[in-house]
């Protein structure tokens, strides 16, 4: 097809210099005979009229080559064509389907920020993204499918007045009992880097499919792999491991520590999980997640061996509004484990239960106000400072357990100085009544704890965040012992999608 045009535009362009030559030929022989000694008028008239002739013929060429360039674009331009993009150019892109933000994302909702950016990585409804114009996505060559590879490489300079337990994360549970005297400690970390890859497939008869994995370096050893999210969402159907259906997403206060809050609900856990919308602005999810007893303790008469009978089901309903949103969510488990008790062996099981309730409001100018507070019984393994105890259940007989009742409540106010300086202030507190109601149980375990912090975070320029913070811990067990934690935390983040220009 391009040869065929080509030798179109040839022939057209010998037919206009051909009509320019016969004008030319006859007029310049006839002016030469009627007028001998013509003057030099009559040649510049004539080279005048030449000039004119020539700009036509520019004309025509182009408006050939336009219509030529649209006739190519019609019919499919050919691989040869020399307006076609070299095979695997990767292409921007356009939305796949959203042209204006959605009333499921609020306007507050799409704009809060915070250091670690977990907000980026939760599923939403009908895979609503936070930015509408879906920023740092390009096109897979060939395909339909649009990707954003996202992530950020943090590095955090630690210091601690006193033992603190975890040196890379601030785990109020983990403060030593007692207090070490004359310990201090000092760490440098790379292990809150993140890596994710947002796939985003528009599908006319399945609606938008999403997937989405991320990773960071908090494995087993010191910079171990870590999968953190991976998971894919068809519509509203989600299955695979993210955060739990009984957390708030949008609930992290803007800390540098990759802990956060110890009475914050946190978990990442496998599921299956569905939504459907109540109003355009308010949804309801129910899920089914993986169990899994946080019960560890030890007796003359036995040791006891978790077992999780039946799935963990959670159900959350979401009110998304312009300045913020309020949801609240219930956790029902089956808490279990195999007691060797003789003469028969066993397993008691208890049933526990939790009710998480949050909100988030964009309260003057960009400052952003954050609350939340769970309870119930048997809810240990979802709360931050107290998943892993093994604390969810305590034995009650010899033959039976019961749910340990806990509580955990988090605060936080996150207000700019500047438009790229600003500052949260956190409170936070965690408790598991543990009574040792068999009075075999140790009473060396875990009671209650707070967290406290505040920090100062800058943005000096594209995505490079830089930030200094001051985090204050204590911790008291059940036997009445206690001990604190002062830490002092330097951050560097850059982010690997940058999508602003620098100010």
């Amino acid at each position: 097809m391009g040869r065929t045009l080509r030798n179109g535009r040839m022939k057209n362009s010998r037919l206009v210099y051909s009509a320019v030559a016969l004008i030319v030929g006859v007029l310049a022989p006839a002016s030469a005979f009627t007028q001998s000694d013509s003057s030099d008028q009559k040649v510049q008239e004539l080279r005048k009229q030449l000039d004119q002739l020539r700009d036509q013929m520019s004309k025509l060429q182009a408006r050939l080559g336009e219509l030529e360039n649209n006739k190519s674009a019609e019919a499919g331009s050919s691989p040869a064509a020399p307006s076609a993009k070299p095979e695997g150019t990767i292409e921007s892109t356009n939305p796949p389907g959203q042209a204006v933000p959605s009333k499921q994302v609020g306007e507050a909702t799409a704009t809060y920020r915070t250091f670690s950016e977990d907000s980026v990585a939760a599923a939403r409804f009908d895979n609503v993204s936070l930015d509408p114009k879906y920023k740092g996505f390009f096109r897979l060559p060939g395909t339909q499918t649009i990707l954003k590879i996202g992530g950020y490489f943090k590095t955090d300079f630690i210091y601690d007045f006193k033992p603190a337990g975890s040196a890379e994360s601030f785990i109020p549970s983990s403060i030593p009992i007692p207090t070490v005297v004359g310990v201090n400690n000092a760490t440098v970390s790379i292990r809150p880097t993140r890596l994710s890859l947002d796939f985003r497939i528009p599908s006319t008869q399945l609606g938008d499919v999403r997937f989405y994995v991320e990773g960071d370096l908090f494995g087993t050893n010191a910079t171990t792999p870590r999968l953190r999210h991976a998971y894919a969402q068809v519509r509203n159907v989600l299955i695979g491991q993210t955060f739990s259906n009984f957390m708030d997403p949008d609930g992290f206060p803007d800390t540098l520590d990759f802990q956060g809050p110890n009475g914050m609900v946190n978990l990442r856990n496998p599921q299956l999980r569905y939504g459907f919308a109540l109003s355009p602005s308010t949804t309801f999810y129910v899920s089914v997640e993986k169990p899994s007893s946080d019960v560890i303790f030890k007796t003359p008469q036995f040791t006891d061996q978790p077992n999780s009978p039946s799935p963990d089901g959670a159900i959350r309903l979401r009110q998304e509004f312009e300045r913020g949103h309020f949801q609240v969510a219930a956790i029902f488990r089956s808490i279990a484990a195999f007691l060797p008790t003789t003469p028969t062996p066993k397993t008691a099981s208890v049933f526990g239960w939790g009710v998480n309730v949050s909100t988030a409001v964009k309260t003057f100018g960009r400052d952003n106000a954050i609350f939340a507070v769970a309870s119930g019984h048997g809810i240990s393994r979802y709360l931050q400072d107290t998943s892993g105890l093994g604390i969810d259940a305590e034995p009650k007989s010899s033959t039976s357990l019961a749910a340990t009742p806990a509580v955990g409540v988090e605060a936080a106010y996150q207000h700019y100085w500047l438009r790229n300086l600003r500052s949260s202030a956190v409170y936070s507190y965690a408790a598991v009544n543990n009574t040792a109601l068999f009075a075999s149980a140790a009473p060396a375990t875990y009671n209650h704890a707070t967290y406290t912090g505040s920090n100062l975070i800058w943005n000096p320029f594209g995505s490079l965040n830089v930030g200094a913070e001051f985090l204050y811990g204590w911790a008291m067990e059940q036997n009445g012992l206690k001990a604190n934690a002062p830490r002092i935390q330097f951050s560097a983040k850059y982010s690997f999608v940058k999508v602003d220009a620098d100010r």
